[in-house]
């Protein structure tokens, strides 16, 4: 269901890559099938600022996809039977449509839906290769492509094989086929093309995902205003603090061994000659996140809560618990086979 909500009603949601082809492979023949689940009350819904792309759990185990505007607009998107945790988010091009892939678990089976934003119309796709199906996005025409992991061998010396498929309309064909790894570096489906030829996906970090760059040096004056702020905090015990710069400066937060992402509490910048913890951050102090960056406007999204502060200002714009998967809703790609968003 969509609706618009007044700015009280915001903050109350808040507050909760040499490759060998092989063009004669069969390819699939699994059709979509159009199991259709509409809003309630379709219509595009005008955003004219910032806005955010999150999932909310609806229990026992169903999965909302919301669209939150900082100036006060609410849309409920799409909701499909599954955990949020298992759910991947992209887009397409032009921003008039989604998907939504969602991994299998114990006796769930993998499924995926194409959305309408425009209409609440949300589709579902039968995929090429159930069970392998690593990311799901959109070529710059709004077709929908699959990337196919090689899954494991059956024989020890059988070649891993990543492959993409294209969904033309009618059903899916093999675009891509090219020898990876099963496992280690460049191994999977990420060593295809294809994975250019995606829209945004959460399954890609991109272009805003502000990465921490590097370790903060002992014996630095970031580190003895690390040690004087967060004393119980030493690099080499399991981890180190580490740095993401920015344009309205460092960010400081500790990188540990085993997580991903690899920024967990404590969260800090400089106010003043201080490190002091970002305006009512309120996250547990084991919370991982990832930071994302747009227009002096910061994203802290961890596992169950997001964040959004002005850089410049040193303030909390926004806060939402409760939710997963959090990203700045992006903007259309355009180009000469984009079209322009929806009004």
């Amino acid at each position: 269901m969509r609706r618009l909500g007044p700015p009280s009603l915001l903050c109350a949601a808040f507050l909760l890559s040499a490759c060998r082809s092989h063009p004669t492979e069969p390819p699939p023949t699994p059709a979509p099938a159009p199991e259709s689940s509409a809003a309630s009350t379709p219509g595009y819904i005008r955003f004219t600022g910032l806005s955010l792309s999150l999932l909310e759990p609806v229990p026992p185990e169903r999965c909302r996809w919301v669209r939150l505007g900082l100036e006060g607009v609410r849309a409920e998107l799409f909701t499909f039977d599954g955990a949020c945790e298992r759910a991947e988010l992209a887009w397409s091009h032009d921003g008039s449509k989604g998907a939504v892939l969602l991994s299998p678990h114990s006796e769930a089976p993998e499924r995926a839906w194409v959305v309408d934003f425009a209409s609440g119309q949300g589709v579902e796709l039968a995929l090429p290769r159930p069970g392998d199906t690593t990311d799901l996005g959109f070529d710059a025409e709004g077709h929908p492509i699959a990337l196919v992991s090689p899954g494991m061998p059956q024989e020890p010396t059988q070649p891993a094989v990543a492959r993409a498929f294209l969904h033309d309309g009618e059903g899916w064909r093999l675009l891509e086929s090219k020898e990876t790894a099963y496992e280690g570096e460049g191994a999977g489906s990420h060593v295809l093309d294809a994975t250019r030829m995606l829209g945004p996906t959460t399954t890609l970090l991109g272009p805003e995902a502000l990465p921490v760059t590097r370790e903060v040096e002992r014996g630095s004056m970031d580190m003895a205003a690390l040690g004087n702020a967060v004393p119980s905090k030493r690099s080499g015990d399991n981890g180190e603090w580490g740095v993401a710069p920015t344009a309205s400066g460092p960010l400081f937060s500790w990188k540990t061994y085993a997580e991903e992402p690899t920024s967990c509490m404590p969260l800090r910048w400089y106010e003043g000659a201080k490190l002091a913890e970002p305006e009512r951050l309120a996250l547990p102090a084991d919370a991982c996140f990832q930071l994302y960056v747009r227009d002096d406007v910061l994203l802290v999204s961890s596992a169950g809560s997001a964040r959004v502060y002005d850089l410049k200002q040193h303030k909390r714009l926004a806060s939402a618990d409760k939710v997963l998967k959090t990203r700045f809703w992006p903007g259309p790609r355009l180009g000469p086979t984009a079209r322009t968003s929806p009004p």
